[in-house]
């Protein structure tokens, strides 16, 4: 009796291991996704065994490379940091779901205008993503907020009507002082916004770099604005990012299961109003500053769909952004009531402000094709590693440009030091010769690169120590926006909690 109990014993045992067993493999694609989030990783091409570098699929930003020798290291290190950067926040969402609205890490990072406050006033807490002026006008036009997964976009141009850079020939970026917002082919314009880590942010609190005047002190006392290194399996150091959104016209349209997606509140240039509206990421910057590239690692994605690559390029599905073959030229009412003529040339800045006219598409092509040597065949193994463990996700949609490096880094000044910085331009190593993203430098791609303009960066402006304003800025533009207050009294940061 016994043995015939432990033999029924062992027969069920056995069925439910393997109905188990094959719930398992009948299920394999639909939980796959799931382990995937945690565990998988691939080999970045390489034209060498020698410098082959491991890819994670996890949200760990990588702190540098143990070393940089050649372009493939860099470009398979700039997709590292994609791929970490654009990690869920949701534990829900798996690496880049369609339709999903929800934060990638650096969406979670601190914008710009809320690190610097008006008159230099300490920042808010680690997290904040709206600045309190904002935050009260939301109130007040009754848009639906939500602080953690509601961005907001004021910059309906990379730089702003007024901006300049203080020994730069204006014509060699944007332009400077002329309109340089850039309309998409669904007639919606493409908005921008620079947001900086926790690092960065961190560096700025700790010294009291959010207010010139202490700036300006720090220089006086001969301490350089040098921010954090990152670190080879260590921290992250500082990373400042640019990304470039446009509107999303028709929602349903399955177009849009191709780009990362987030809610936003803008600022319409031409109403001068607040408004609701979904935007598709279409180019990003990432400057990231690292132990053994203190000139900072310049990398730069776009969507595949942007503008054609090279000529005779198929057209797309559902056609490109920013370029149509049978364009022709559009006319725009202003609202002086004059006309004015937006041109089919390719790459030509539009003739008047988005304050005074509605926008019109731009017609934009690429000036220096990817290169093929590297980045198009590091682009390909990447893309379908990433259709491989996430057969749905849109950032197999994207496309590593170029990476921006130095064979020969200067390291960082032990004094305060004049801008531009004396950067050797030979020892700058990239893809191609000049670096420009479509969607961010659309009408200066054959004139200058990333490191060119940046050299020039320098500390705020403090009108009682003029002397000192064209100090360096350690090639961070974002440093330069803080503020001082009229009365001339800093205010200290008081940390609330723990980040």
């Amino acid at each position: 009796m016994k043995l015939l109990h432990f033999k029924i014993t062992v027969l069920i045992s056995l069925i439910v291991i393997g109905w188990l067993s094959l719930r398992n493999t009948s299920s394999q694609s639909a939980t796959y996704q799931k382990i995937a989030t945690v565990d998988n990783s691939c080999d970045c091409y390489s034209t060498s065994p020698l410098t082959k570098i491991v890819i994670n699929f996890n949200g760990k930003v990588p702190g540098d490379l143990l070393s940089f020798t050649n372009q493939s290291q860099a470009n398979c290190f700039a997709w590292q940091e994609f791929i970490s950067l654009n990690w869920p926040t949701t534990k829900s969402a798996s690496f880049g779901d369609p339709g999903d609205t929800n934060p990638v890490a650096w969406e979670t990072y601190m914008p710009e205008n809320v690190l610097f406050q008006p008159e230099g006033v300490p920042p808010p807490e680690w997290g904040t993503l709206v600045s309190q002026e904002y935050a009260s006008k939301f109130k007040t036009s009754r848009l639906q907020f939500n602080p953690s997964k509601t961005k907001l976009l004021t910059f309906a141009a990379k730089f702003d009507v007024k901006d300049t850079v203080k020994g730069l020939n204006p014509n060699q970026a944007a332009p400077f002082g002329k309109p340089n917002w850039l309309g998409a082919q669904n007639k919606t314009n493409v908005w921008y916004e620079i947001k900086l880590n926790y690092d960065y942010y961190k560096f700025v609190v700790d010294n009291g770099y959010y207010n010139a005047i202490t700036q300006h002190d720090s220089v006086r006392n001969g301490v350089p604005i040098n921010f954090p290194q990152g670190v080879y399996n260590g921290k992250v150091g500082a990373i400042e990012l640019k990304a470039a959104w446009m509107e999303v016209d028709t929602p349903s349209s399955a177009k849009w299961k191709q780009y990362k997606l987030s809610n936003a509140i803008v600022m319409d240039p031409y109403t001068g109003k607040l408004r609701n509206t979904t935007v598709a990421l279409v180019g990003l910057h990432i400057l990231h500053k690292t132990q053994n590239q203190p000139t900072w690692v310049w990398a730069t994605f776009e969507h595949i769909d942007n503008v054609p690559d090279v000529a005779n390029a198929p057209t797309p599905t559902y056609g490109y952004n920013f370029y149509n073959a049978n364009c022709t030229p559009t006319q725009v009412a202003l609202k002086n009531g004059k006309t004015v003529t937006v041109p089919c040339t390719p790459n030509t800045p539009p003739p008047y402000y988005l304050s005074e006219g509605r926008v019109a598409p731009i017609q934009v092509t690429r000036v220096n094709s990817i290169d093929p040597e590297d980045a198009v065949p590091i682009n390909t193994r990447m893309q379908n590693n990433i259709k491989t463990f996430y057969p749905n996700s849109v950032f197999q949609y994207y496309q590593l440009v170029d990476v921006i490096w130095s064979q020969l880094p200067i390291p960082d000044p032990t004094k305060p030091i004049q801008a531009p910085q004396n950067i050797n331009a030979s020892s700058m190593l990239s893809g191609k010769a000049i670096v420009a993203n479509t969607t961010m430098e659309s009408y200066v791609q054959d004139s200058n690169t990333c490191y060119s303009c940046h050299k020039y960066s320098t500390i705020a402006d403090y009108s009682k120590d003029t002397i000192n304003n064209n100090v360096f800025g350690d090639f961070s533009f974002a440093i330069s926006a803080a503020q001082y207050p009229k009365n001339g009294t800093v205010m200290k940061f008081k940390k609330k909690g723990k980040k």
